[in-house]
């Protein structure tokens, strides 16, 4: 019996490494109400672990929520593992032998930085040279600063960070304040990721699945939006749709290449994960008014919504439809309630 488990403070809890870390409330509050999210992407006849009871949740996979842990799971999987997670479910009686053990975490942490998609861009920029100069590992303030100077606009990243937090754009010069913050990510994490920021056209992902094996395959196309780069919703479409889309200003061949070789940049640099995992990449538009890739713009070590996207579609879509995930927030108490009543008559489930 599997065991799901969404923790979306993941990203969060990496940066700060601390299995006792106590999460933002706002975040708290994003895993207790999504908390049954894991329905819509589990295998069928899975566990899925909730703070309470829920009810009157569609029951499409035949899955069941949760709120105490049974002896009789046989694998859990969370949203992303890190050590707070694993803290948290020993304290709640989870079998040692179904966690990840010390050395393991600290392996995915590592993989996790962003590093790891500087060390994919420069794989494929040996073979694919067109591809755009991997992300700089900036240590120190004046290298942040050159690095600045040397290009008309940049983004910093901070080398533990997702779902759009972390990131700053930066224009020739810092700010005092970006300066404030480049030498407090420096002094906790080591570095600070400098990358050129490019006028995007089109966010989407390549979507991929390790096995306990280490067998790594695709597993779909992700094509989804963001603002400043916050998360901002899915398209749901067939992968063919979505690629005959991207091929609207990248060949398929430029695709498929680039699908291969992180296939084999994976399976040589990906050691004792398992799972799916992310690779977020962007269209961009130069100045000649000709299109490039950038095909590492961030890698996810975990579950991504963009899979959840995938999954869904391919559950429980008609092929050939297309239509939009995201996730609603609306603070009234009930006007969420209203919403879904006239949501149900303007657009009626088939």
């Amino acid at each position: 019996m599997q065991l799901y488990i969404f923790n979306p403070e993941h990203d969060l809890a990496l940066a700060n490494g601390n299995p006792y870390f106590d999460v933002p409330r706002s975040a708290k509050q994003f895993s207790t109400d999504l908390a049954a999210l894991p329905l819509w992407y589990a295998e069928p006849n899975s566990l899925i672990f909730c703070t309470k009871q829920l009810w009157q949740i569609p029951m499409l996979t035949q899955n069941k929520t949760i709120d105490i842990i049974p002896h009789n799971i046989s694998e859990v999987i969370p949203w992303g593992w890190n050590n707070m997670i694993c803290n948290k479910l020993s304290h709640l009686g989870m079998q040692a032998n179904l966690l990840p053990n010390d050395i393991l975490l600290s392996k995915i942490r590592q993989q996790s930085h962003r590093k790891l998609a500087s060390k994919a861009a420069a794989f494929l920029q040996q073979k694919m040279p067109e591809m755009p100069n991997p992300a700089k590992v900036l240590t120190t303030l004046e290298s942040v600063r050159k690095f600045a100077t040397e290009h008309e606009e940049i983004v910093l990243k901070s080398p533990w960070s997702g779902s759009g937090k972390g990131l700053y754009w930066c224009r020739k010069k810092l700010t005092a304040s970006l300066e404030g913050w480049c030498h407090r990510i420096i002094a906790k994490q080591g570095c600070v990721m400098g990358e050129v920021a490019y006028n995007k056209i089109v966010d989407f992902a390549m979507e991929f699945k390790c096995n306990k094996k280490g067998d790594i395959c695709f597993a779909g196309y992700s094509l989804f939006h963001t603002e400043n780069g916050i998360y901002k919703n899915n398209i749901l479409a067939d992968n063919t749709t979505i690629e005959d889309n991207l091929t609207h200003y990248i060949s398929s061949e430029t695709l498929h290449t680039i699908k291969t070789l992180l296939v084999q940049f994976f399976t040589e640099n990906l050691s004792n994960y398992s799972g799916y995992f992310g690779v977020d990449m962007l269209i961009f538009k130069r100045i000649d008014g000709s299109f490039g890739i950038y095909p590492t713009v961030e890698i996810n070590l975990r579950m991504t919504m963009g899979m959840v996207a995938r999954l869904f579609y391919d559950r429980f879509v008609v092929d050939g439809t297309q239509g939009e995930m995201r996730i609603d927030h609306i603070t009234e108490n009930g006007n969420l309630l209203a919403d879904d009543a006239d949501k149900k008559i303007k657009y009626p489930l088939t």
